[in-house]
């Protein structure tokens, strides 16, 4: 039943009311898993743990889960010996196998000529004494001589439905509760079940797409994790990199949590975006004190990889003689220098902000600079390859005509991959307007030539004719001249930046993150 207060009849409609209901609970706080894995000694229980404490946040949460396991592993729902004896649909157990069986299931399944049994499961006979018991051995003759397996299995999915969810619960919580097979009774395989459970989950979240940038990027998050470091990862805008830190971080959901930080100064916003991709349960309106203990609880373990894209905004946009940045304070001191693994995924506008905090403060950043365990440079170069590999995956089933003119679009707008990407959406729209399956070459010109923005400076002079060498480069992808077949190839554009990618396959079609 809700907890949720109720006012009188009659009373003034307040919203408020309706705020304590269990229904807008969420999941598992991760300040409380992480005293749980305190006292987990193996790496992998911790990290089935705090997978676990993941999809505790997700729609649907531990509830969800565990209806998925029902779903998936069926024949798993069983006791040890329903699993030796077998499952089979219109299966038979003996009279000796009901006996073992029922040691192990929480039931009554009396044999033939048994008066009762005790909760063990075991043969409880009586002393004869009375009508009572006469009774009793005349019903018991009517008894049956075996069970269908079915009986049994009944018993077990009623028992898994009733109680899964709170024994997932309880496993990511108490502190007594092995991570090991054998426990609950009716899904005795759980833990090896959960652990096949998460490589599934990981490999439907694999990138479509992993090229040099993501590979670099992968790397660079691997030495976080493995040194408990802090790795910068730095490059320019729209190349990939937010699309790459995303795809590791959810092929690592027992290791890193990726947190997209906000245009802000305060420390407040950046605990609460942190306490988000933590799952940190908190009032909003407490203060920042409160916050940052959670999360300091949560993380300094040593467990999670704390991945901050955007991380320029760790620093101060407005600066005055007495700016400090207090939010990278707080993350050298609260974390880095408490072994949390952290790393930045940033453009050079961190560098910029930077330099300027220290010409017009009395802020160094030898602290900052000492405690940069790895700084990767990305490349600022693209190859056709990998941007035909990107256009493949937006529009699958595209004419080479049209991937052609995909690719060319992102070398020749300022846009680069964030362009790509909404051609491709574009693309899509106009053919799910049309009822059309198939994409066709002149759905990709006719989404290039009404989607140049204004500030696209290449492409509008192009347009306007303005600029016969930028006319010639981009005519084929944008100018009515425009026809199928393009001929000039990729390479002849001058170069742009790299935008190899890691392009999951849930991002197809989003916008990527703005940059400053």
């Amino acid at each position: 039943m809700s907890n949720t207060r109720h006012a009188t009849e009659g009373s003034a409609f307040r919203q408020e009311r309706f705020s304590s209901s269990q229904e807008y609970e969420r999941g598992l706080m991760a300040n409380l898993v992480a005293r749980r894995c305190s006292v987990l000694e193996r790496a992998e229980d911790r990290e089935l743990v705090w997978f676990l404490q993941l999809l505790s946040h997700q729609p649907g949460g531990i509830k969800k889960l565990a209806a998925d396991l029902m779903v998936q592993f069926p024949d798993r729902i069983a006791s040890a010996s329903m699993r030796k004896f077998g499952i089979r649909p219109g299966q038979i157990y003996t009279a000796a196998q009901v006996k073992a069986v029922r040691e192990e299931v929480d039931g009554h399944f009396p044999l033939k000529g048994e008066i009762s049994f005790g909760n063990s499961g075991a043969e409880e006979l009586l002393e004869p004494s009375g009508k009572q018991l006469a009774n009793a051995r005349l019903e018991s003759r009517w008894n049956p001589s075996n069970y269908p397996a079915a009986a049994f299995l009944r018993r077990c999915q009623d028992a898994a439905a009733a109680g899964l969810e709170k024994h997932l619960l309880t496993l990511c919580l108490d502190p007594a509760m092995p991570v090991a097979d054998g426990e609950p009774w009716y899904f005795p395989t759980l833990i090896s079940t959960l652990r096949e459970f998460e490589s599934r989950w990981i490999a439907e979240r694999r990138p479509a797409v992993i090229t040099s940038i993501g590979e670099k990027v992968f790397s660079a998050l691997d030495y976080a994790a493995a040194s408990r470091r802090l790795v910068i990862v730095d490059g320019d805008p729209r190349i990939g990199k937010s699309n790459a830190a995303r795809a590791w971080c959810n092929l690592h959901p027992g290791r890193a949590r990726y947190v997209e930080l906000e245009s802000s100064s305060d420390e407040i916003s950046l605990f609460r975006v942190i306490a988000k991709a933590l799952g940190v349960s908190i009032n909003m309106n407490a203060k920042a004190q409160k916050f940052r203990q959670r999360i300091e609880d949560a993380l300094q373990g040593g467990d999670i990889v704390l991945v901050f894209d955007e991380a320029h905004y760790l620093l101060p946009n407005l600066i005055d003689p007495r700016t400090l940045p207090t939010r990278l304070n707080w993350v050298l001191t609260a974390l880095v220098n408490k072994g949390v693994p952290v790393a930045f995924v940033t453009t050079p506008q961190f560098f910029r902000n930077q330099k300027a905090l220290e010409e017009r403060t009395r802020w160094t950043s030898q602290q900052f600079v000492g405690r940069i365990g790895h700084y990767e440079r990305l490349p600022d170069t693209l190859s056709t390859e990998d941007l035909q590999a990107v256009a493949n995956v937006m529009l699958p089933g595209g004419t080479a005509d049209s991937i052609k003119a995909l690719v060319l679009y992102a070398q020749s707008s300022g846009r680069y991959l964030g362009g790509m990407d909404a051609i491709a959406a574009r693309v899509r729209f106009i053919c799910q307007s049309e009822r059309r399956q198939k994409i066709e070459f002149r759905d990709v010109k006719r989404a290039i030539q009404t989607s140049v923005t204004p500030s696209d400076e290449s492409l509008k002079i192009a347009i306007a004719g303005q600029s016969q060498p930028a006319r010639r480069r981009v005519s084929r992808v944008i100018a009515t001249p425009l026809q199928p077949g393009l001929e000039q190839p990729a390479t002849s554009l001058p170069p742009s930046r790299n935008m190899r990618q890691v392009l999951p396959a849930s991002r197809i079609g989003q916008p990527e993150p703005s940059h400053v």
